[in-house]
C-alpha cells in the first residue's frame, strides 16, 4: 500500500552525506517557503478499501467514484523507496525532530475533527430511520413505445452434411476373378448417370440412377420393372432405347450399345450358344425362304396354265375330229365293189358289142346287106350300152352315210374335246396349298431366328452396373485400389449437395414452405444462403441429422435477433419437425469444409414493410367490445388513458401497433394517439 511517508530524522548509514535529504527539501511536494525543511505538501488520497459494509452518506459518492473524480496526480520527482524510508535518521541536529511534533499535532487534530463530523453525519434518529424504510408510492410498470422493423423468424440449429450416404457392391460375374484393372476414383470426386465408376478385369462398371439394385443380368426377352428401370434411365441419358414397356428389345439392345460406345468400352457380347443358334436358324430361314419362292412359282405356272404350242395341239385335234364327223355325216357308203366291177365289166362288154354292131352295120351299108337288120343290132347295142351304163352307174353311186362311221367321228370328237379340256385346265388348289404350307414354315424358321437373335443381342451383365437411388453422387470413401481383388463394398457415396438438416415444432412447420430462404450462421465461415427444401418430415429419434439441433421462435428488430430455444440432447421432443434446407452458391472446398458442422439456421417468416410501431404483448389489453387497446401514462407518470390499436405481426414477444379513432378507424400516430416513446402499461 501506497501513502504518505514521513521523512527521515537525521542521516544514518543510508545517508551518511545528506543527498537524499536534500533531494527531498529540493522536491516539488515541499514548500520552499516553509521555514522548516521537513514540511511536505499534501500527497494524492490514498485509495480506500470499501467494505461490503459501507454505507453511503447524504451527498456522498461512492468510493469508487470519488476516486474517479480525483485528478491524475503531478509529477512528484524521483520516487521514495520503502529502503529509503525505512533507513536510520540521519545524524543531524534535532531541529528535524521539533517540527515532526508539529506534523503529528496537526494530523492528529484534524483526523478527531473528521471522526466528529462523520459520528454526527451517521446518527439517524428513529423517526427518520422509519421514513426512510417505507416503500415508495405504487406505480404502473411502462415500457416506451418503440418504432422499427418487425420480423418473425423461426431459429434453430442443424447439422451440415452431404445426405444419403451408401456403400457400392460389385455383382461379380460367375466364373471370373474381380480384379480392378483401372478407373478408380478420387475421393470427392462426382458420379453421375453413366460414370464408371470403377474398371474390373478390364470391363467398365457403370452407375445408372435407379432403386432396384442389379439383382440379374438384363438380355433380350427380360422383362420386368428392372427393365423399365434401365430404359429410363438409358433414356434420361439421351439413348433411345425405344418403347419403355419393360420388354428388353434390340432398341433397349441398341441403346446400351451406344451408352457402352460413349464411355469408350465395347458392347458385352452374347454367348457362344447363343450365337450358335442364331447361325442355325439362319440357315434354317433360308431353306424355308428357297421353298416357298418355289411354291410360288408352282402357283404361279398354275394359273398361267400349258404352254402355246400344247393348247395348239389339243386344239387341232378337236378339230380334225370334227371335220372327220362332218365327213362321216356328209358322205354316203362306198358301192359294192364287186357289182361295181361287174357293171363296169358288162358296161364294158356292152360297149364293145355296140362297138361290134356299129362295125356290122358299117360293113352291111358297105356290102349292102340287111342294114335294118344291122341297124336294129346296133340299137339293140346302144341299149345294152346303156343299160349297162344305168347298172354301172348305180353300182357306183355311194350309199346314205354310214352310221357306224358317223358314230366312231363323234366319239374321237369327243376325246379330242376332253384331252383339249384336260389339258389347258389349271390345278391352282395345289400350288396354292403348297405355297401354305411354305409360307407357314418360312415363319416358323423367322421366328426361331428373331428368337435367337433377341437372346444374343447386346446385353446389359449384372457385374457391370451398379443402381443408385439419386445421381450425381459424391464419393466420400474408396475401399479398394489397382490391381486389388473387389470383395464386398468398395465405394462409399453420397448426395452431391450439402444439405441441412434441423428440428423445429409442428407450429412452426406450419410457418415454412419449401423455397424459402434462410441463412447459415457457422462459426468461422461467412454467413450462407440456403432454401428449404422440405418440411413437415417427422424428425425420428436419435436422428443423425439433427442431434445437436435446437428449435425456437425469434423475432428481429433493429440491432437485434430473436433467441433460439432449447438445445436438443439426442432425444426427439414430441411433435417435432424436421426441415431440410440446401446451402446455395457453395464452392466445393467449402463444403467440403463445411461438413459435419453444426450451425445456426435462421428463416424469416414474416416481417413489416419498414419502420412500425412495436409494444410487447404484455402492453396489449382486450376490452369488454373485443377490441384492443394500450394504456398510456402521461407526463406526469400518474394519469393514463386507453388508446385503441390495430394488432399487427406479432415476433419474439412483441407486436405491431396501429392506433385507432373511438369509431375504430386508423388515426395518425401522435401526441394525442400514440407515438413512439411513449410509455404504455405492462403491469403493476
Amino acid at each position: 500500500m501506497t501513502g504518505t511517508h514521513r521523512l527521515p530524522e537525521q542521516r544514518g548509514a543510508s545517508d551518511p552525506d545528506g543527498t537524499f535529504l536534500d533531494r527531498v527539501l529540493h522536491s516539488p511536494d515541499v514548500d520552499p517557503s516553509a521555514t522548516d525543511p521537513t514540511t511536505v505538501l499534501p500527497q494524492q488520497p490514498r485509495p480506500v478499501d470499501v467494505s461490503p459494509g459501507w454505507v453511503a452518506l447524504p451527498n456522498e459518492a461512492p468510493p469508487d467514484e470519488a476516486a474517479a473524480d480525483v485528478p491524475p496526480p503531478a509529477d512528484q520527482g524521483p520516487a521514495v523507496t520503502d529502503d529509503e524510508l525505512t533507513a536510520p535518521p540521519p545524524s543531524r541536529g534535532g531541529w528535524l525532530a521539533g517540527r515532526r511534533a508539529v506534523v503529528v499535532t496537526a494530523v492528529v487534530a484534524v483526523v478527531m475533527a473528521g471522526a466528529g463530523f462523520a459520528a454526527a453525519t451517521l446518527v439517524v434518529s428513529p423517526a427518520d430511520a422509519a421514513l426512510r424504510s417505507a416503500p415508495p408510492a405504487a406505480r404502473p410498470i411502462t415500457v416506451p413505445v418503440a418504432s422499427r422493423q418487425l420480423s418473425s423468424t423461426v431459429v434453430t440449429r442443424g447439422d451440415i452434411g452431404f445426405s444419403e450416404s451408401v456403400e457400392v457392391k460389385l455383382t461379380a460375374a460367375a466364373g471370373t476373378t474381380s480384379v480392378v484393372t483401372g478407373r478408380v476414383p478420387e475421393v470427392g470426386s462426382e458420379v453421375s448417370a453413366g460414370t464408371v465408376i470403377l474398371e474390373v478385369a478390364g470391363r467398365p462398371v457403370l452407375a445408372l440412377p435407379g432403386a432396384l439394385p442389379a439383382y440379374r443380368s438384363l438380355g433380350g426377352g427380360s422383362t420386368g420393372p428392372d427393365v423399365t428401370q434401365l430404359e429410363t434411365a438409358l433414356a434420361g441419358m439421351g439413348f433411345d432405347p425405344g418403347p419403355q414397356d419393360g420388354t428388353y428389345d434390340a432398341a433397349t439392345a441398341a441403346a446400351v450399345a451406344a451408352l457402352y460406345a460413349s464411355r469408350q468400352y465395347p458392347a458385352p457380347g452374347a454367348a457362344a450358344e447363343a450365337q450358335a443358334a442364331v447361325a442355325s436358324a439362319t440357315e434354317q430361314q433360308n431353306a424355308a425362304k428357297a421353298a416357298d419362292a418355289e411354291a410360288e412359282k408352282a402357283l404361279a405356272a398354275a394359273q398361267a396354265g400349258p404352254p402355246r404350242s400344247t393348247r395348239l395341239g389339243l386344239q387341232g385335234a378337236v378339230d380334225q375330229a370334227q371335220a372327220a364327223l362332218d365327213t362321216a355325216q356328209n358322205t354316203g357308203s362306198a358301192p359294192d365293189a364287186t357289182a361295181v366291177a361287174q357293171a363296169s365289166a358288162a358296161l364294158d362288154a356292152a360297149r364293145a358289142a355296140a362297138a361290134q354292131a356299129a362295125d356290122a352295120l358299117t360293113a352291111t351299108q358297105q356290102s349292102g346287106g340287111d342294114i335294118a337288120a344291122a341297124q336294129a343290132a346296133v340299137g339293140r347295142a346302144d341299149a345294152e350300152v346303156s343299160a349297162a351304163q344305168a347298172r354301172f352307174d348305180r353300182a357306183s353311186t355311194p350309199g346314205p352315210p354310214d352310221a357306224a362311221a358317223i358314230a366312231a367321228a363323234k366319239n374321237q370328237l369327243a376325246v379330242a374335246q376332253a384331252q383339249r379340256e384336260e389339258g389347258l385346265r389349271t390345278d391352282t388348289a395345289g400350288a396354292q396349298a403348297a405355297l401354305d404350307a411354305a409360307n407357314a414354315q418360312l415363319r416358323q424358321a423367322t421366328d426361331a431366328l428373331t428368337a435367337a437373335q433377341a437372346a444374343a443381342i447386346t446385353p446389359l451383365p449384372a457385374a457391370e452396373v451398379v443402381w443408385l437411388p439419386t445421381l450425381p453422387r459424391r464419393v466420400d470413401e474408396v475401399t479398394t485400389s489397382l490391381g486389388a481383388t473387389v470383395s464386398g463394398a468398395f465405394l462409399r457415396v453420397s448426395a452431391a449437395d450439402l444439405t441441412v438438416r434441423a428440428r423445429i415444432t409442428a407450429e412452426e412447420a406450419s410457418l415454412l414452405k419449401p423455397g424459402a430462404i434462410a441463412t447459415l450462421t457457422a462459426r468461422g465461415f461467412p454467413e450462407l444462403n440456403a432454401t428449404v427444401v422440405s418440411v413437415g418430415k417427422p424428425a425420428a429419434t436419435g436422428d443423425s441429422g439433427a442431434d445437436n439441433g435446437s428449435s425456437g421462435n425469434g423475432g428481429s428488430g433493429d440491432g437485434g435477433s430473436g433467441d433460439g430455444g432449447t438445445s436438443g440432447g439426442g432425444q426427439t421432443p414430441t411433435g417435432s419437425q424436421e426441415v431440410t434446407l440446401q446451402p446455395q452458391n457453395l464452392p466445393a472446398d467449402q463444403a467440403v469444409a463445411l461438413r459435419g458442422t453444426n450451425v445456426k439456421v435462421t428463416i424469416p417468416v414474416a416481417s413489416t414493410d419498414g419502420d412500425v410501431l412495436v409494444v410487447p404483448l404484455a402492453a396489449l389489453f382486450t376490452q369488454a367490445s373485443g377490441s384492443t387497446s394500450v394504456e398510456i401514462v402521461g407526463t406526469d407518470g400518474v394519469t393514463t388513458r386507453q388508446q385503441p390499436v390495430t394488432v399487427g405481426l406479432s415476433a419474439g414477444g412483441e407486436a405491431e401497433v396501429t392506433p385507432l379513432t373511438a369509431d375504430g378507424a386508423p388515426a395518425a400516430t401522435g401526441a394525442d394517439t400514440l407515438r413512439a416513446g411513449d410509455a404504455v402499461v405492462v403491469g403493476r
